[in-house]
């Protein structure tokens, strides 16, 4: 403890007097990467002491290599207490480089090097192509005090080096369980006197179990807040814990049995990912509306309700949420590796879903297959599919190439996700397949680009198309797309080519995509009055526009974008020619009233015109990239953004900003990264009352001083929720 204070007392002292060129280290945070630490929630619990005894180990003055590993049955909260290290303001002020992985049990050395390559940004072009020694070097070690924090998911652990650096963690007392039991169960709020008594039995009975405890909370935050409810829960929990060693299993089993029916198939669904796996939030809800598990009632989309249903799930604390977006909706999702097993375990006692791993047997007669490591469809010849139950098929093999020819046979077929394998062209027996809902796949073709056939139309149930191409050419889609009318999201990961029908370009009125919502990575596409009318209910769209020239410009009728009333997502990228990338762009947009998050990349807009996007009454998200607007200075006015919530600004050459408090009222976040001319964050920016997050990088040491300034600032007159980041780029 002694040491500790004296770290602490040279850390605030350095603090006080070091000089802003170094307030890099002090102010770290993780690198952006889907691979940082996820901090959603998980306020630690009678672990401080843990806490002290680590920071101690690893801010330590050994030069010597470290590696501590956190010990303990799964779900004592390993992993919350290692997250708690690595965000620790002394720890982010001593390590220059800090990563965070996840490594599951069945792991790959080259993915691990790989991961940690992308999470410290120092991944080159060719890294993927080396070998793993040559990738270790890398990672040398060079004898300075390099330090490595394991966690594990040991039940048992053998002792068997008396001075191995184990760290471990011990169960909550009473009083901890009964702490993190009313946080999770009431958040801010206390706990009714009548039913104080109850919840410490309910908290004593967890056994000083993390994990248990939030299960339990999410049981009760579901129930009834009355005395006879709550003792039938903690009957039951009394029950489950009569055997120690099956403790888990029976309270989990519980907290599955009080799901609603809606909610117990999706939440089964999720055991077919694989372990450790960041499930993105946007392909899982697809997958569950196009397996059909949603109850839709009243004015809101499947998507909606589907996002509602994932909330749901988290509040219970049976999922975990990984990442957040810019309107913090989450972005990906996770399972804790025993309710993963628990999943798994329900989900083979309904015959609901069968994981996979090496042995086919059986399989035939289930109604969905999750594959880890083979290939399920290639191993059945086609006379042996006719008959099969299967509805969906889910492929995790990554990098693995596929064949597809015998997937004629599963006529029944709804959902065919092999999204991580690889194929070397269209399926085209995928045309045959006429309950079809969910289709994604990645192209891994070298020698041409993607072709997708005009027989696709034949999908006519078709609700989602994902396709990824590792070409760096653009697919091409057949202008028969327009004919599959319960299409609902046509996602692609590089840009891709839909043509427009003949008879809507010579004006004809056709029918069009009705229930398209997400309209992603298309190029040069052509927004005119009648391609409008064919997708009026579009929300989600990514467009971008390649080597044109100022002569055809005007054809492609961007002022019509006010037209789309339902278009809530925009993200617009203006690559034009050599000769006109540093003129002023010469058309002005027309966003609809109901745009909410926006991002605009490469448009050289010049800022007077800002006005077409701060009037907008429902914008929260605005993210500006690599000149999406030009000139030196950016003067804000009376009345601007509303309601935004999140600013990024990266890649501009701005130099003066003039704001005030008032024209940001409701703005949360801002991030500012490669504006290497900007002076300075103006101060009236400290002055916002919502705002949370400063982050800044890749820029001048005086813009870095500005946001310490207005930290200490806001600090001194007793705002201590704003933080400030300072990002190595």
């Amino acid at each position: 403890m002694e040491q500790i204070e004296l770290i602490v007392e040279q850390v605030m002292s350095i603090q006080k007097c070091r000089r802003v060129e170094d307030l890099q280290h002090s102010y770290t945070s993780p690198p952006a990467s889907s691979t940082q630490a996820p901090n959603d929630g998980n306020k630690m619990v009678g672990f401080d002491e843990d806490l002290l005894q680590l920071k101690a180990r690893l801010c330590g003055e050994s030069s010597k290599l470290q590696i501590i590993s956190i010990v303990r049955m799964g779900g004592m909260g390993k992993t919350t207490l290692a997250r708690n290290i690595y965000d620790d303001s002394l720890v982010a002020y001593h390590f220059h480089t800090r990563a965070w992985i996840t490594v599951s049990q069945d792991y790959r050395l080259r993915e691990v090097l790989l991961a940690l390559l992308h999470t410290l940004t120092v991944e080159t072009e060719d890294s993927s192509k080396k070998k793993d020694e040559e990738l270790a070097e890398f990672f040398p070690d060079d004898y300075n005090g390099s330090r490595v924090m394991i966690t594990t998911r040991l039940l048992d652990v053998a002792m068997y080096v008396s001075s191995s650096p184990f760290h471990q963690m011990r169960f909550l007392n009473e009083e901890w369980s009964w702490n993190l039991l009313q946080e999770k169960v009431f958040e801010q709020q206390s706990c009714p006197s009548e039913l104080e008594r109850i919840g410490r039995m309910i908290a004593k009975s967890c056994g000083g179990l993390p994990l248990t405890i939030a299960v339990a909370a999410g049981i009760l935050a579901r129930v009834d807040r009355t005395q006879y409810h709550w003792e039938t829960i903690a009957k039951h929990i009394s029950l489950a814990v009569t055997k120690f060693d099956e403790q888990f299993s029976k309270i989990l089993t519980l907290s599955y049995d009080h799901l609603p029916c809606y909610l117990k198939a999706c939440f089964l669904y999720m055991g077919g990912f694989p372990e450790d796996y960041n499930i993105p939030v946007s392909k899982l809800t697809k997958l569950w509306v196009a397996e059909g598990f949603l109850k839709l009632n009243g004015p809101k989309s499947s998507e909606e309700l589907a996002e509602e249903y994932l909330e749901d799930l988290v509040k219970r604390n049976l999922v975990l949420v990984t990442k957040r977006r810019s309107n913090n909706k989450i972005r990906f999702c996770g399972l804790h590796f025993f309710l993963r097993d628990l999943c798994i375990r329900k989900a083979e006692e309904e015959e609901f879903l069968e994981v996979i791993k090496m042995s086919l047997w059986g399989i035939q007669r289930r109604r969905r297959v999750s594959s880890l490591s083979i290939d399920p469809i290639s191993r059945f010849v086609v006379k042996d599919a006719f008959d099969s139950t299967i509805r969906s098929i889910l492929h995790f093999r990554r990098n693995y190439s596929i064949s597809l020819s015998s997937i004629r046979g599963y006529r029944l077929l709804r959902v065919v996700d092999v999204f991580e394998a690889h194929l070397h062209s269209f399926p085209c027996e995928i045309t045959l397949l006429l309950h079809l809902r969910f289709l994604a796949f990645t192209d891994r073709n070298f020698c041409q680009k993607l072709m997708v056939p005009p027989s696709i139309s034949k999908l006519q149930n078709l609700q989602t198309l994902i396709i990824r191409s590792l070409l760096s050419k653009a697919l091409v889609l057949p202008f028969q797309v327009w004919k599959m009318p319960q299409l609902r999201h046509l996602i692609f990961f590089e840009g891709s080519i839909l043509p427009i029908p003949f008879a809507a370009i010579m004006g004809l009125r056709i029918p069009g995509l009705e229930n398209l919502q997400t309209l992603s990575n298309v190029i040069n596409f052509r927004f005119t009055s009648k391609v409008i009318e064919m997708i009026p209910n579009i929300k989600k769209l990514k467009v971008s526009y390649v080597g044109l020239s100022r002569r055809n410009w005007q054809k492609y009728c961007l002022k019509n974008l006010v037209q789309l009333c339902q278009l809530e997502t925009l993200n617009f990228t203006f690559k034009p020619t050599s000769k006109w990338r540093r003129d002023p762009f010469s058309v002005i947009f027309a966003f609809p009233p109901n745009l909410k998050k926006l991002t605009l990349s490469g448009c050289n807009i010049p800022w007077r015109h800002m006005m077409i996007i701060r009037s907008l009454p429902n914008l929260e998200v605005l993210k500006l990239r690599n000149f999406a607007f030009i000139g030196e200075e950016w003067e804000c006015s009376e009345g601007e953004f509303p309601r935004l919530k999140f600013l990024l600004i990266e890649g501009l050459h701005l130099k003066c900003w003039q704001v005030e408090s008032s024209h940001f009222p409701c703005l949360e976040r801002l991030i500012i990264k490669r504006c290497w001319e900007l002076n300075e964050i103006p101060c009236e920016i400290g002055d916002i009352p919502t705002l949370q997050l400063i982050e800044v990088g890749g820029i001048r040491k005086s813009v870095i001083r500005s946001a310490v300034l207005i930290q200490e600032e806001q600090q001194s007159l007793g705002n201590d929720l704003l933080q400030v980041r300072i990002c190595s780029l």
